[in-house]
Order: structure tokens, then sequence, then C-alpha cells
């Protein structure tokens, strides 16, 4: 949350978390205590200090699954856009994870597998330039 946010109250971290407010204020404290430079302010709420960045969070076997899946599925059905930036996401991730989480990722990369009975569809290609479009913002001309 902090990473994510300017500012991020008290409040907001108890009920993400479902802990009490002084467990978030113990926490914020510990925080501080490792060298990690936040910020806080009476009545506005805690920040990282400008430019610091906190170490990656280690992901879950269920979070890393999927990412694996995500990078699958847009391989069959996806342009392919997409495709070397997942393969990139998934070498940090399973960087970042312990040996036996990376023997569950490596299991799913053997043994799970997406098929699809549109592979190399027009339909991919065309579902990707329209994605392009939604986020830039741009017109289409779409003829059928």
């Amino acid at each position: 949350m902090l990473q994510n946010r300017r500012v991020v109250k008290a409040e907001e971290v108890s009920e993400r978390f479902e802990i009490s407010l002084r467990t978030v204020y113990r926490d914020m404290a510990a925080l501080g205590e490792t060298g990690v430079p936040i910020v806080s302010e009476a009545g506005v709420g805690y920040s990282l200090m400008r430019g610091y960045h906190l170490p990656p969070v280690m992901f879950t076997e269920n979070e890393a699954a999927a990412l694996f899946m995500s990078r699958e599925l847009v391989e069959k059905f996806g342009d392919g856009s997409f495709a070397q930036s997942l393969d990139g996401a998934l070498e940090k991730v399973q960087a970042a994870l312990p040996e036996n989480r990376k023997d569950y990722l490596n299991q799913m990369r053997n043994l799970v597998g997406v098929w699809s009975s549109h592979e190399g569809d027009e339909g991919a290609q065309t579902l990707m330039e329209i994605q392009e479009a939604v986020v830039r913002r741009k017109c289409l001309s779409i003829n059928y």
C-alpha cells in the first residue's frame, strides 16, 4: 500500500489487512526501525520517503500460478505483444521464489498448458489492437 499510494491512512491499512490500529502503529514503527524511511504526519497518514522503493514482496504459489496461466492464455489468445513482458515477469517472480515454490512453478510449466482450436486466428490480433486503442484512447474503424 505504501508503494502504490502517496499517502496511506492508518485506518485504511487496518481495514485492508483486518488488523487493529494499534497493530498498524506498531508495524509502521517496526518498519521504520528496520531502515524503511517512513514519513508519518498525525491526521494525514503514512508515506514512503520520495524515491524509496521497498524490495519485492514474496509471491504465493497461487499468485505465481496466476501469472503463469496468464502467460499461457496470452500465448494462445493474444497477439504475443504481452508474451515477452509476461516471460520477463515470470522470470523475476521465479527468481524471488523459495525452492519449493520454484518446483511448483516448474511442474506447472511441464504439466499444464492451454490449447485452443482457434490458434493463429486473426481475432487474437484484432483483440489486442482494440485493447491498445481503448487504453490509448484512440478511435477505431471496424469493418466486418
